[in-house]
């Protein structure tokens, strides 16, 4: 993870480099690019998930065509939970923490939250191939494909919960 936070860093601009050099400004100025950097993560993260969201929609017809209820309702929880995964990512904490905030952010639990990020992007591409599979199903496997996309999903919604805990400085 740090390759992200080095390559931001590298990016800084000569004023930028300049301002690093000033005592106290320093360690200001590094939370800021490990900020960004996790900001940067989760983008990458949304852009991920968004193709994916839309591509499991190109499903309803078939599932509508099925005639099956049960199958109907699968799709609708997936289609929630998929919904609260991507709304819970995008609202996630920036690892800010203000001057007067109880719970402060350190660069150890930014470097921490970086790490944590990175792993994040191999569970959206478990996501991913999860909802390539759900589109490439037979109807008669739609419903076990469905079933494994909600616990890929699920399993990506309790890695987030994690993630706030990592920001708040509770062992992950």
């Amino acid at each position: 993870m740090s390759h992200v936070y080095e390559e931001v860093k590298r990016r800084t601009e000569l004023l930028e480099k300049l301002e690093l050099a000033i005592p106290g400004y320093r360690g200001y100025k590094e939370k800021e690019l490990r900020r960004e950097a996790d900001r940067l993560i989760r983008q990458h993260l949304l852009d991920r998930l968004r193709p994916a969201h839309r591509n499991l929609k190109s499903v309803m017809p078939a599932i509508a065509a099925s005639g099956d209820p049960n199958l109907a309702q699968l799709y609708n929880q997936v289609q929630a939970v998929f919904d609260r995964v991507i709304a819970k990512l995008r609202a996630a904490s920036y690892g800010y923490s203000g001057f007067f905030d109880a719970v402060k952010i350190r660069e150890a639990e930014l470097d921490r939250m970086l790490e944590f990020d990175w792993g994040l992007v191999e569970a959206v591409d478990r996501i991913a191939r999860a909802v390539d599979s759900v589109v490439k199903s037979e109807p008669g496997k739609l419903a076990e494909a469905l079933a494994a996309l909600r616990g890929e999903l699920l399993s990506f919604e309790d890695l987030l919960a994690k993630r706030e805990e990592v920001i708040r400085g509770i062992p992950a």
